[in-house]
């Protein structure tokens, strides 16, 4: 990455002075700040600034007021020549124009705003509005949403849009823009560290992104506090701090992906279901889960493997976490589920569930119980029966784990160019769960239709590949 030399200047830290130098990249959130100590031998104790630095407050000599937060040290050099020594850090994030507290305290705030790319459709709201006689006109009210509260905070989706044109000559113009963007803003009763605010976003953004099994890209923050006004005439209003570095960066209108909105779960709809409500309140269980799911959104070219493996064991991690880890829960939970008209019915179930599950529970006997679904949904698994899929799924995860080749002489190992078809199988069934965690019917005629509709039809897309197969 590109740094631009921003100047020269100091920082402060536990009551001394430091001279400085600050690059950044604004349009790609990095931050590279540079401390120079004095030394007649040039070689500084290595402690001299610790290796971590929670934030850090300096001023450019052209006055630019600013406040790093968490630095981490990246190396030392000591330049006997020139009698000084050099602590180079990396730095999260940059707080614009937030100067040194006389109580050397670390600056606070009451509300900030992340600003999203390509979020509206998600949001299912505008910022303008389009009359009977197709005249544009901006929204009188507000257009904004309370998505999840508590009685410390409050967290919103807000959509902002561009002034339109007021007077006649901006009407003269060969080109006339409008934008408007999707914002999540939280707002905390009492003042808190903008770590506190990130890290609550980042829970909000991770339902989003599974939600539209996308990834969003934060293209700026915007922070208030009570403390920081500015003077308008004889009015005060609190200054907007904008805030650079880590994941806020911006999008190139080439590099915008045009989303799917029939793959969405939108907002209106994770609010009729209570889904955000649903989802704070267990996000500590489902958090490992939405990484698994999420990883590889994040990885350009992603294997199939990899995202075969990945989605496995979201799967595997969903069942122990959310339905039994205990082998002897396990056996009963078998005794309930197994129930037949026959007894012979009765047994056969018992060894589909069980599978190879002894003193443990198997992913086969894992993916078993999930796929029947406590009887409430039929999962298509393509061209493999239900009785055989947890087997394959099973076999086929310690084959690519463990690549022995002695596996494929035994069980069916799906191929590679089965694996992103059967993968949506998989898909499926994960998505049916989590959709159970945030509140929409184990058999509603809805979750099936939104399961189908984001990843497709099975068996189907497996016809067209045997078909295309044969034509080779």
């Amino acid at each position: 990455m590109e740094l631009r030399y921003n100047g020269s200047g100091k920082v402060y830290f536990n009551d001394k002075e430091y001279s400085c130098d600050l690059y950044l990249n604004n349009k790609l959130g990095g931050i590279f700040l540079r401390i120079n100590v004095k030394d007649k031998n040039g070689l500084s104790d290595f402690y001299e600034v610790p290796l971590e630095i929670d934030f850090l407050c300096g001023e450019l000599n052209t006055g630019f007021k600013f406040t790093l937060i968490n630095l981490v040290r990246d190396k030392v050099n000591h330049l006997i020549s020139y009698g000084k020594t050099e602590y180079t850090y990396t730095a999260d994030y940059i707080l614009y124009g937030v100067e040194k507290r006389e109580d050397n305290l670390e600056q606070k705030f009451k509300r900030v705003s992340y600003t999203i790319t390509n979020i509206l459709e998600w949001g299912e709201e505008s910022a303008f509005k389009i009359s009977e006689d197709l005249g544009l006109f901006s929204k009188k009210d507000s257009v904004e949403k309370v998505l999840y509260k508590t009685i410390d905070y409050e967290i919103k989706y807000i959509v902002r849009g561009s002034l339109l044109p007021i007077i006649d000559w901006e009407l003269f113009k060969d080109d006339i823009q409008i934008q408007q963007k999707g914002i999540i803003e939280i707002k905390f009763n009492t003042e808190q560290k903008l770590t506190f605010f990130n890290g609550l976003f980042d829970k909000v953004k991770k339902l989003i992104e599974t939600s539209m099994v996308s990834n969003i890209n934060i293209e700026s923050v915007s922070a208030f506090s009570d403390d920081l006004k500015d003077n308008w005439g004889n009015a005060q209003m609190n200054r907007q701090i904008k805030i650079y570095g880590k994941n806020i960066k911006e999008m190139k209108k080439d590099e915008e992906e045009r989303l799917k909105p029939i793959k969405f779960l939108t907002c209106n709809e994770l609010l009729s279901h209570n889904s955000f409500e649903k989802y704070f309140s267990k996000q500590e269980k489902l958090e490992p889960i939405f990484e698994l799911f999420l990883e590889p959104l994040y990885i350009n070219g992603s294997s199939n493997s990899k995202t075969f493996l990945n989605v496995v064991q979201a799967l595997e991690t969903y069942h122990s976490r959310f339905i039994t880890n205990n082998i002897g829960h396990f056996k009963k939970r078998v005794e309930q589920l197994a129930q037949g008209p026959t007894e012979a019915i009765t047994k056969q179930r018992k060894k589909y569930f069980m599978a190879s599950s002894k003193s443990f529970i198997t992913l086969e006997s894992r993916i078993a119980d999930l796929l029947k679904a406590n009887w409430q949904i039929h999962f298509d698994t393509g061209e493999i029966s239900d009785d055989d899929f947890p087997s394959v799924i099973s076999q086929t995860r310690h084959y690519y784990i463990h690549f022995d080749e002695s596996i494929k002489l035994k069980y069916r190992i799906l191929s590679n160019e089965e694996l992103p078809i059967y993968t949506r199988a998989l898909l499926k069934l994960l998505d049916y769960y989590i959709l159970l965690e945030l509140g929409y019917s184990a058999n509603g005629k809805e979750t099936i239709e939104k399961i189908n509709n984001r990843w497709g039809n099975i068996s189907q897309d497996l016809q067209i590949l045997r078909l295309s197969q044969q034509k080779k």
